[in-house]
């Protein structure tokens, strides 16, 4: 008998490491949303709705859908906007989930920072609220980073240094219907951690090593895996993560964890959590170079199917780089030779010729990418600054 995965959102890499398991996915959608060919060609069915955020919505919709499919065995999902849906549909329907209680409480800044300050190791002095309710006075001695509370992709993230940028920030933003959350801002080299929990227990999949253009906004540039960490750090990292993953109660599926090394007290601080892979094509980057797929064991960890898992063992790596491109309407791409594909796993231009070109502000308006994958950091920068002398992008300035 066929057993169905309903997911909410279109994700590729879900619908195919959910055929790959053995499931036939079916996806539910935003209205707005594309389907592209490979999703299409997976999947067993598509369902649109307004909202794949509206619990109630979404959930008559599900409710249709196993009237018609009776063997679903999940529902889940891999983007930020479907993750507290999929958790209330799965609790209603007693399938396999973290619960909502959780996902609130990783998505919510405010309330994550609240359980981890349980752990001294974890504690991080921050403030929250709507922009009226934030103190007038800047409550720091050192730097800060202000961002939504339920923020991610680098969207509205500010780095406030005194009390003048802050009451200029405030000005801008009391009347904001957004809440917000400020945070010391630390010092130091960024790296994410990539898991899998199955009924509790925790699996490190790796670490990876993440570029940003710095202050005040930390739009993310590349990622690279493995991160080049010594073991003594790794293991550092490792330990305040399971604590975390821990202390949030995450039971299954992937999460995806944000660290930064604090360069001035010489340890690890977790920035954030989320029970969903990480975005930018990072576990693409970790299956590229150590074999695992964090889609796949997720679905398998829902259904306590999950392989054994042991550390990482890197036979290459792999690197992503993000495209910025200035202002203006682009005009010409062309490449000034052939792309090597042993090398060059992905590439692609975000714009078409005679598209206008947005300032890019967060992780949404950059301009395209190209991912690489050798046997050391050196030829994977290599080959990455080779293909990027090649790609030639006429943009004209109005």
């Amino acid at each position: 008998m066929d057993k169905y995965i309903i997911i909410l959102g279109a994700s590729r890499y879900g619908a195919e490491a959910a055929f790959q398991c053995g499931l036939k996915p079916i996806i539910v959608t935003d209205r707005h949303s594309s389907i592209d060919k490979e999703i299409a060609q997976l999947t067993e069915a598509v369902f649109y709705v307004r909202d794949i955020a509206e619990k109630t919505e979404v959930f008559y919709t599900v409710e249709k859908i196993m009237s018609f499919y009776q063997t679903v065995e999940l529902v889940v999902s891999f983007t930020e906007l479907g993750l507290e849906t999929a958790a209330y549909i799965s609790e209603r329907m007693q399938l396999p989930t973290n619960s909502l209680e959780t996902v609130v409480n990783t998505r919510d800044k405010g309330r994550m920072r609240r359980i981890l300050s349980k752990d001294p190791e974890l504690r991080l002095d921050v403030v929250s609220g709507k922009g009226s309710a934030l103190p007038k006075q800047f409550p720091y001695s050192r730097p800060a980073i202000i961002k939504p509370l339920d923020g991610f992709g680098s969207k509205a993230v500010n780095y406030i240094s005194n009390q003048q940028e802050w009451e200029k920030w405030l000005k801008r933003n009391q009347d904001h219907s957004h809440e917000w959350i400020l945070e010391p801002y630390i010092d130091g080299s960024e790296y994410s951690v990539e898991t899998v929990s199955c009924r509790g227990t925790h699996f490190i999949l790796g670490i990876t090593e993440k570029q940003t253009t710095g202050k005040p906004h930390f739009i993310e540039t590349g990622h690279m895996v493995p991160a080049r960490l010594g073991q003594q750090e790794v293991e550092r990292i490792e330990q305040v993560v399971m604590k975390a993953l821990h202390l949030l109660n995450v039971q299954y599926g992937p999460g995806h964890i944000e660290i930064k090394w604090d360069v001035e007290e010489d340890r690890p601080v977790v920035i954030e959590m989320h029970t969903r892979p990480g975005g930018d094509f990072i576990p693409y980057l970790h299956q590229l170079t150590s074999g695992f797929n964090q889609y796949e064991l997720g679905i398998l960890s829902y259904m306590n199917e999950m392989p054994p898992v042991e550390k990482p063992i890197y036979q290459k790596v792999s690197l992503v780089n993000f495209l910025m491109f200035p202002e203006g309407v682009l005009r010409q791409i062309s490449l000034g030779a052939e792309v090597n594909r042993e090398y060059i796993q992905d590439w692609a231009i975000y714009y078409r010729v005679g598209d206008r070109i947005r300032k890019t502000v967060d992780s949404y308006t950059r301009s395209g990418h190209v991912i690489v994958c050798s046997s050391t950091v050196e030829e994977c920068q290599r080959l990455c600054d080779n293909f990027l002398d090649q790609l030639k992008c006429e943009i004209v300035h109005e």
